[in-house]
């Protein structure tokens, strides 16, 4: 009897495991991970972002990608990268309701949500609606466009389809190749630097390529040889200069660039030559504004920083007492 009990509560306790493990499934959850896409992003070359601060199109042409709305500019080559990369890591995770009534609950309005289209211009085109994500933030509340049932989505590509059209642009002033550029002039009110490459007969003994070095002209006195970290920290910040912002004629203050406070100009190899005009902002003055090859129609936004690494003179040039003639020092 004592046995016959224990088998009859065993049994009891295994229906209680089996009833509990069934009720516990998410019927709601997808087995095996389907991709939220239905294409290869490597594909894509159109992507249309619509959210609370306007609606950017970006397409690409060739291996670049360019905004072809607001503005016709480059596209900031790192957030597209990371777009796509976002985009095509999402997966179902689980069905979370069709009642329009909740939508607001999971930011998946008209007014919240951010509206997407990418996919291959003439082919197959994504559309859908990013809501809010996950309290984890390992997921994102998504919906297909033209379909009422929200979804969550492992994934975070919220940030990026939140990003203002004005972020999209490429920001980058100028990128120049080190080894072609051949003189610099560096334009200050009342005189002008001017920087000369000189290739010597003998070779670097690391890189195999002839010995290069510089030399300073300044506008008073005898050519001297530039301190080493001071000339790198010139040719760095020209062949790679960089904006915070870019403003537009028409829809931008522009102050006028007169007079010039301090220019660069850039001659390379093949008869190629770059102008930058520097003034600084009137709003900011941690910032100042940079206009390139006279071009009136735009002024980057520029970090003092990078103002200052090219705004040289004979002291900085020199490298200071240690790089001081030592006949002048004497003299003194």
């Amino acid at each position: 009897m004592k046995n016959r009990l224990i088998y009859i509560l065993g049994g009891v306790l295994i229906a209680q495991i089996i009833i509990f493990g069934l009720l516990s499934i998410d019927t709601h959850r997808v087995k095996e991970k389907v991709r939220f896409l239905s294409q290869d992003t490597s594909q894509v070359n159109y992507v249309k972002i619509r959210n609370k601060d306007g609606m950017v199109v970006l397409n690409r042409v060739g291996q670049n990608w360019r905004m072809t709305e607001p503005y016709n500019s480059p596209a900031n080559p790192s957030y597209v990268k990371t777009l796509l990369e976002k985009l095509a890591g999402l997966e179902l995770e689980s069905y979370i309701t069709s009642n329009e009534d909740k939508y607001s609950q999971y930011e998946m309005t008209d007014t919240t949500a951010a509206y997407v289209e990418v996919g291959k211009e003439g082919g197959t085109i994504d559309k859908f609606w990013c809501g809010k994500p996950s309290d984890t933030y390992t997921h994102t509340y998504m919906r297909r466009d033209g379909s009422k049932e929200i979804w969550l989505v492992s994934g975070t590509p919220r940030s990026s389809l939140t990003r203002r059209p004005k972020d999209w642009r490429d920001k980058t002033v100028l990128t120049l190749d080190r080894t072609l550029v051949q003189r610099i002039l560096l334009r200050h009110p009342a005189e002008t630097y001017e920087l000369v490459r000189e290739i010597g007969i003998e070779k670097d003994t690391l890189s195999g390529r002839p010995d290069t070095t510089w030399r300073v002209n300044p506008p008073k006195g005898a050519s001297y040889k530039p301190e080493t970290n001071v000339m790198n920290r010139i040719l760095n910040t020209i062949c790679k200069l960089n904006s915070t912002d870019i403003k537009d004629a028409g829809q931008d203050e522009i102050p006028a660039f007169d007079p010039v406070v301090f220019g660069v100009d850039v001659f390379l190899e093949g008869n190629q030559r770059h102008s930058i005009d520097f003034i600084q902002d009137p709003s900011d003055d941690s910032r100042w504004l940079a206009r390139l090859d006279g071009n009136a129609q735009q002024a980057f936004v520029i970090y003092q920083s990078s103002v200052k690494n090219l705004m040289k003179k004979d002291d900085e040039l020199k490298g200071g007492e240690k790089y001081e003639n030592p006949q002048e020092k004497k003299r003194k």
